[in-house]
């Protein structure tokens, strides 16, 4: 998630990263849990989220389309849900073609933080039952394309539930900012306060 002049962004961590940004997550990616070690990252993540300026858990989550084992991704997930409850501190989430399973996993372990869904591309259904979850939105370069879901589903998600992004894309978060301006219809300093005010509001951070 980046503001504006891409000054404020909560990026991504390794847990072993010495070179830390103002506001960053960690998590334990779907992609890279292993059944030898993952209990003991889990154990790791629960110091270093304690971190002042680790704002988020993330990303984490589940993704159909990787080759770890499934059951698996969702043990390290349930692990990260309670630790983020624990902690008071936001999910963030990476899900492909597991929208049901991780919703599952958030409900059965009651979890009562805010869920923010990085890099959003899915159809309007899928993100009305989000929404209807009090899931957050994060959009990035899908935006660009022409009718896309991306496109489709902003304008549905209402404006105090979303956030920016460019993820790892070569391109100014300005250019996020201006074409969804542009799909929603309003000015970019209407725009650029909201999500500042979004960001502050899920993150308890006041930005000066």
């Amino acid at each position: 998630m980046q503001l504006y002049d891409a000054t404020i962004e909560v990026v991504n961590l390794n847990m072993d990263s010495s070179d830390k940004p103002n506001y960053y997550s960690y998590g334990l990616h779907p992609w890279y849990v292993e059944k030898e070690n993952y209990r003991e990252k889990l154990i790791v993540l629960e110091t270093k989220v304690n971190e002042k300026r680790c704002v988020a858990i993330g990303e984490c989550g589940l993704d159909k389309l990787s080759q770890v084992d499934f059951e698996l991704q969702q043990r390290a997930f349930i692990g990260q849900i309670k630790i983020a409850n624990h902690v008071k501190k936001p999910l963030v989430i990476h899900c492909v073609k597991a929208f049901n399973e991780l919703l599952n996993c958030l409900n059965l372990n009651d979890n009562q933080v805010p869920v923010i869904i990085h890099g959003y591309n899915n159809n309007e259904n899928i993100a009305r039952v989000l929404l209807d979850h009090g899931c957050f939105f994060s959009f990035g370069k899908a935006l660009l394309g022409y009718e896309s879901n991306a496109a489709k589903a902003i304008k549905m998600v209402g404006r105090k539930n979303f956030f920016l992004e460019t993820d790892d894309a070569d391109i100014s978060i300005k250019y996020i900012y201006r074409k969804a301006a542009e799909i929603l219809g309003i000015e970019e300093e209407i725009l650029k306060q909201q999500v500042q005010s979004n960001f502050e509001n899920v993150f308890k951070l006041k930005v000066t």
